[in-house]
């Protein structure tokens, strides 16, 4: 059986699963924004309007009187999934005749560097989200790069009991770039206690403890910014003077954190689709990855940016 039996492209299940399982650690986008499934295209969720809640409102109600009220500080905005997708043709003179089995490992391996265009799509547009979102900003105590006066440690720590202040408390997660994470860890607020431990380095476990978070999102995603054909040139997606610091949360919008990821299958499996079909003009079998996919900042409130880091 081939997987490109005719012109009219044809759902590849099997190949589909292969792509939404594969461990793509170097894209983070849909860790920080995780991806949640709804059932149209387009519609309205509920967004977090103002941090007015937590409040004591609770009085001793007498006989006859009233409870005490309050309203909610909601408001009602739209998402719109928008379809992304990519094709390969495999040309046959490129291609020599497989058997089935050889065939399917042509196209999953030709699918899932497709799925990889489409996470790169998906992280710019990611990154973007958080620089463009409404967070409070404050700026870093010292550079990094300043070893001996940057003090990430108090830096972090305020952001978190900023966070608390709001009302956020859960899954609070630092969201750095790479190269940046690396130079935190050389500033003497770091290897002070480094060494006062007397350990050689820590584990992002054991920063995130120090910094006061439940873990730490390191961005290392870059994208080939060169023409087809030309000499490729990687750029890092993440800034490397700012980072964040923010409540992460996936499933429905109200488990809370800064957002998700919305995306939309008929098909049901999974936020990507392979399918296959066959072209002859010029004789070629095509293979073709889809997504249909809203990137949303439902809580402004639950993120804090710390720049000139």
């Amino acid at each position: 059986m081939s997987f490109f039996a005719s012109s009219a492209a044809s759902f590849q299940p099997v190949v589909g699963e292969a792509i939404n399982e594969v461990d793509r650690q170097q894209f983070v986008g849909a860790q920080i924004l995780p991806l949640q499934g709804v059932a149209s295209k387009k519609g309205t969720y509920v967004k977090i309007k103002a941090s007015q809640f937590d409040n004591d409102i609770s009085k001793p109600r007498a006989a006859g009187a009233s409870f005490a009220q309050t309203s909610s500080e909601y408001e009602s905005a739209t998402f719109e999934c928008v379809e992304y997708g990519v094709e390969n043709m495999l040309d046959d003179l490129d291609v020599a005749e497989a058997e089935t089995d050889a065939l399917l490992d042509i196209v999953t391996v030709t699918s899932n560097q497709l799925a990889d265009n489409i996470m790169v799509g998906h992280e710019i547009r990611v990154a973007n989200a958080l620089s463009g979102a409404s967070f409070n900003s404050t700026a870093a105590t010292a550079a990094m790069s300043s070893a001996s006066t940057a003090t990430p440690i108090a830096d972090v720590n305020n952001a978190v009991q900023r966070l608390n202040g709001n009302g956020i408390f859960g899954n609070i997660q630092l969201v750095m770039e790479a190269s940046l994470y690396q130079e935190m860890l050389q500033t003497d607020d770091m290897r002070n206690l480094i060494n006062g431990s007397g350990a050689l380095a820590y584990s992002q476990d054991q920063v995130a403890r120090v910094l006061g978070v439940d873990g730490v999102i390191l961005c290392n995603s870059r994208y080939n910014s060169a023409k087809k054909g030309q000499t490729g040139s990687r750029t890092k997606i993440w800034p490397t003077s700012s980072y964040y610091v923010a409540s992460i949360a996936n499933g429905p919008l109200s488990n809370g954190g800064i957002g998700r990821t919305l995306f939309y299958n008929a098909r049901g499996n999974g936020a990507f689709t392979s399918e296959t079909y066959r072209s002859e003009q010029p004789p070629a079998n095509v293979v073709r990855v889809r997504s249909n996919l809203d990137e949303l900042i439902i809580n402004e409130f639950a993120g804090e940016k710390i720049t000139g880091a």
